[in-house]
């Protein structure tokens, strides 16, 4: 079995969400001893990137990525004959796989992370029109559609209900790094919070209606800790405090999860949150609402909290009962450690491997 992962790899420590899940699945497929092959592009925002690369470029990275022009990237696809060729992320670049389809005798499988047509009104980017030409490609010609949640694969039902029949869920992973880790949460009269603000400018996560309802409290010490895109957000509660921390690497991020206690997401929506299940396996307990994919991994006061986004005030009642002694948040945050049984990225990566052998 001769598996491609296509897509955007990254570079440096600190990338983004789908491309993290394409970096663990890699990993995880070696480990594994399956033959796999990563296959990515010289994108414009890489340091090695030129415009003759884009065409013509082929180079093997440390990290033993295959990094492809266009006419390599044609040429290695129909040398090789892969059984599988997974796209691991959205990317323009892999149009040209789907019009060499008919000579591959690969299957084709792709991941999906998000919606574009759902989430354009927050989303700010230029040339949208290829994200969406893309995607539709993406849903059309794969033979199986991979969503990480529940919540997608609804989204994407409604939409493109033609092709519900070769649509599945496969949830992200949870790197090991975060299951070696465990803190000591001090639920005290302070809340203290940490909210993923994107790592593209171009997304909108909501940052400023939460802001907005935390406001509302003022009765006692709220910290938000914000990591990701900073932003200028004005509010009139001297309780509250932001506390900017930029884009932050796993070692820095588990630096902060020792002064938390919840992880939050606004109402805005949310596929998955792979940061949401990091913070669960080191105990910090999930604050999300209803347009938050993981929420089938989280029960309403056993290991987590989901509060309704259409129903006025409802995180602000959520977080006054939470400051009653409502609940025993020490029990809920021992709840929340046990994601890592169900999202460990050796057990996500075998149901990978479930799905490429039934279509070999």
């Amino acid at each position: 079995m001769k598996i491609a992962l296509v897509g955007r790899y990254g570079e440096g420590e600190i990338v983004a969400g789908p491309e993290r899940v394409a970096r663990e699945l890699y990993l995880q497929l070696k480990e594994q001893n399956v033959n796999v092959t990563f296959i990515e592009y010289f994108f414009s925002y890489y340091s090695d990137y030129t415009l003759l690369k884009k065409i013509f470029g082929n180079k093997i990275t440390n990290e033993g990525i295959l990094k492809l022009g266009i006419l390599p990237l044609i040429f290695k696809l129909l040398k090789e004959r892969f059984n599988i060729i997974h796209f691991v992320n959205s990317q323009r670049f892999t149009l040209i796989i789907f019009f060499l389809k008919p000579f591959l005798k690969a299957k084709l499988i792709a991941t999906v992370h998000g919606f574009y047509k759902f989430e354009l009104p927050n989303v700010r980017r230029e040339r949208q029109f290829l994200d969406l030409f893309t995607e539709r490609f993406l849903i059309g010609k794969s033979n199986v559609i991979v969503f990480p949640s529940e919540l997608l694969l609804g989204v994407f039902s409604n939409e493109y209900s033609f092709y519900k029949q070769k649509f599945r869920v496969i949830p992200n992973g949870i790197g090991k790094e975060f299951s070696n880790e465990s803190i000591t949460t001090d639920f005290n009269n302070e809340i203290s919070l940490i909210f993923y603000n994107a790592f593209d400018q171009a997304i909108n996560k909501g940052l400023k209606n939460l802001v907005d309802e935390l406001s509302a409290i003022n009765y006692v010490s709220i910290k938000l800790f914000v990591i990701g895109i900073e932003e200028k957000i004005h509010h009139r509660n001297d309780n509250l405090e932001i506390i900017f921390k930029g884009f932050v690497n796993h070692r820095s991020l588990i630096k902060i999860l020792e002064e938390v206690q919840f992880v939050i997401k606004s109402n805005a929506f949310e596929p998955f949150s792979i940061v949401v299940a990091e913070c669960m396996t080191m105990g910090v307990i999930p604050i999300i609402c209803e347009n938050t994919g993981i929420k089938d991994l989280v029960e309403n006061g056993v290991n987590g909290f989901i509060y309704e986004s259409s129903v006025s005030n409802s995180l602000v009642r959520l977080l006054n009962d939470i400051c009653s002694n409502k609940y025993d948040l020490s029990v809920i945050s021992s709840n929340a450690k046990k994601i890592y049984e169900e999202l460990n990225w050796e057990k996500v990566t075998k149901q990978y491997i479930f799905l490429y052998q039934s279509l070999i």
